[in-house]
């Protein structure tokens, strides 16, 4: 999926998390856009928002385990979906793509080329890496909430 990285961006509205139930929680995770799923992550669990993470993380706690295994699935293709390692091939093509237009056409030109397709797709990766981030970050709380649902079960 390729993405603009100069796209405007829309600001989700949500009601407060207050007044979500569990099956709100589990739709969300049915049903969100990557976009939806990361501004969620960060208008709930950033530093910003400190005091909500605890309202957050009651919410996580009080689903069942379809919810949680929603929330985990949903998590896990944001976090593939964002990984930033699959540049590595475009990176290396760039860098011959430079070498073969300082070979034949120009050393100027290459140089212009191949810091313009750098800087789209650094820009790129910096914006994956925070929905990548965000994603672990739900990820890790909701695989937390899961095993202590385990271990009140097993006791």
């Amino acid at each position: 999926m390729i993405m603009w990285p100069f796209k405007k961006k829309n600001e989700i509205k949500y009601k407060d998390i207050k007044e979500w139930t569990k099956e709100d929680t589990k739709h969300f995770f049915l049903t969100s856009s990557e976009e939806q799923f990361h501004q969620f992550i960060e208008s709930n669990f950033s530093i910003k928002t400190e005091g909500n993470s605890i309202d957050m993380l009651d919410l996580l706690r009080s689903l069942d385990n379809d919810g949680l295994f929603y929330g985990i699935a949903k998590a896990t293709k944001v976090e593939s979906q964002f990984d930033h390692s699959k540049y590595l091939a475009a990176i290396v093509a760039l860098i011959a793509l430079s070498t073969k237009f300082y070979l034949e056409i120009n050393f100027w030109w290459a140089f212009t080329v191949t810091t313009l397709l750098m800087l789209i797709l650094l820009r790129m990766i910096a914006r994956e890496t925070r929905r990548r981030i965000s994603a672990v970050y739900l990820k890790s709380l909701l695989e937390q909430v899961k095993a202590e649902k385990d271990i009140e079960k097993t006791s």
